[in-house]
């Protein structure tokens, strides 16, 4: 009987989880110190939350875009590039910064100065 009632409330249980939110660090070292720790988290309600762990500059420095890039039609090597940029700010250390509605295919950049994208991003976000 033990086991039919376990996974009866099986379901019920599973309901009340949360599941971990997408993370991303960043963190930066110079001659073994770290000089920027940075952490983005993405909850399951759509808000991204930007987390200044740590800059030695006393703030960490954030922009957000998008990149859409296209072939060129002639020259198949050739690519066109077009960078929206969403918002720029800045985060105190120890301090952190919410933000709703970033498309889901945004990127960002994390410095201890404003950054420039798209070259500031290697990969994608989000």
């Amino acid at each position: 009987m033990r086991p039919t009632l376990f996974i009866a409330t099986l379901p019920l249980a599973l309901a009340g989880c949360n599941y971990a939110p997408n993370t991303s660090i960043t963190t930066t070292s110079i001659d073994g110190a770290r000089v920027l720790d940075s952490a983005i988290r993405e909850s399951n309600m759509g808000a991204t939350e930007f987390i200044c762990h740590e800059s030695t500059s006393g703030r960490c420095y954030y922009a957000v875009f998008t990149s859409e890039c296209r072939q060129d039609a002639k020259e198949a090597a050739t690519s066109t590039c077009t960078t929206k940029r969403i918002v720029d700010f800045a985060v105190a250390r120890g301090e952190s910064k919410s933000v709703a509605g970033l498309p889901p295919d945004y990127r960002h950049c994390v410095a201890q100065e404003k950054p420039t994208p798209p070259q500031c991003a290697v990969s994608p976000q989000g």
